[in-house]
């Protein structure tokens, strides 16, 4: 049906048979190793083998032939159209297959490598109604033909990618396991183990491969996949706790005292300041349904995380900070579709107060001390307890 603009609508393999002129010969093969790959293919009992593999021509899903004619042909592609497979005697073999009728190439015709006078042989027992030679050559033209397509194929790394999840084969191809392993990810009990499919992981192999990771690095990684602008706020002090062998104790109570002379190893207190091991993630303001689904324990949230510790290392703490509006939250409800979620969506609302910046953070695992150091902080800071591992 057409539509509005007055342009029908055509699937793109009605498009290929009707006008196969139009298509390039390894798009139009891609097309069709595509076609056989769907449900209303399979269940046509069109067969599913790609070409050039190890199996019988008559299980691949295109069969190739050639236009016995001397005249020279405009176009890669003469014809494609579905044909019954061969009588092969196997009750399993498919019911249907797809024929492409190409003209670069051959034992014969205009273009083919052997003398015209085999064309004209061809010819004349075509005219006999006998097509015994021109089968007889087209199973020589359907195996080179093949193979030339599997070795233009074997250099463009996006038809190997896309070939490999159409097959839906477990191993990747060359190029996504070099990737794969200059991202950390080559060894196969690594793989398909993070809350982001792997194939983001690849995306960003020259920047998993350095040794040595930035904020620039890390802002430009989540950008680029979440879509959200972020800032890194390096050495954000936090308190940390200081080991048992490290505090000073006196001696007494059956035992010996530690770290008690003044000037030397003595400290004051269980606890001390540390700026080297945290960063903060700004996230920029946002919606209010945009900041629902950045909730913790969500699938966008975990996201986040997993690729923030698969970059940053679990060496250093961080923390995401999330802003909006308070006056974008609506009122707290009791309900089963969007129920409020203390220190992420649920607020005292004081009326006539003007709208308000509101910080929350998600970090891992805060404590009252930590709260301390953001007091300063000019915007409503509420700090969430939820461990981001």
């Amino acid at each position: 049906m057409a539509t509005t603009r007055r342009r029908k609508s055509i699937a793109v393999i009605q498009q290929l048979t009707d006008e196969p002129h139009r298509f390039e010969f390894f798009q139009a093969l891609r097309i069709l190793e595509s076609a056989t790959r769907q449900q209303q293919s399979l269940d046509l009992g069109f067969a599913r083998h790609p070409v050039g593999g190890w199996v019988p021509p008559h299980q691949e899903c295109v069969r190739f032939r050639i236009r016995e004619t001397l005249g020279f042909r405009t176009a890669n592609v003469v014809a494609v159209e579905p044909i019954a497979t061969l009588d092969s005697g196997d009750s399993k073999a498919p019911e249907a297959q797809w024929e492409m009728i190409v003209g670069f190439m051959g034992l014969t015709g205009s273009q083919g490598v052997l003398p015209y006078y085999f064309t004209e042989l061809v010819l004349q027992q075509l005219r006999e109604k006998s097509d015994v030679l021109k089968d007889f050559l087209d199973t020589i033209n359907h195996r080179s033909i093949s193979l030339f397509y599997q070795a233009s194929r074997k250099y463009q790394l996006p038809v190997n990618y896309e070939r490999q999840k159409l097959l839906k084969q477990r191993e990747p191809d060359l190029f996504s396991h070099a990737l794969s392993a200059l991202s950390g990810l080559g060894t196969g009990h690594l793989s398909n183990r993070l809350q982001v499919p792997d194939e983001v992981i690849y995306g960003f192999g020259g920047l998993l491969a350095r040794q040595v990771k930035s904020a620039v690095g890390l802002k430009g990684l989540l950008r680029h996949y979440f879509g959200i602008d972020v800032t890194v706020e390096q050495f954000c002090p936090q308190w940390q706790e200081l080991p048992d062998d490290v505090v000073t104790r006196l001696p007494g109570g059956g035992q010996s005292g530690q770290n008690n002379k003044l000037g030397v190893n003595a400290l004051l207190g269980s606890r001390c300041k540390n700026i080297q091991s945290k960063f903060r993630i700004h996230l920029e303001p946002m919606s209010y349904e945009r900041f629902m689904t950045l909730a913790p324990g969500g699938e966008k949230m975990q996201a986040m995380q997993g690729l923030i510790e698969y970059y940053a290392g679990t060496d250093l703490d961080y923390e995401i900070s999330v802003t909006i509006t308070d006056s974008e939250v609506p009122p707290a409800r009791l309900n089963s579709s969007g129920p409020p979620m203390l220190g992420w969506n649920s607020h005292v609302f004081s009326e006539g107060k003007p709208p308000n910046l509101v910080e929350i953070k998600v970090s891992q695992g805060t404590d009252d001390l930590n709260r301390q150091l953001d007091k300063a902080d000019p915007m409503q800071s509420i700090t969430s307890k939820y461990a981001a591992r």
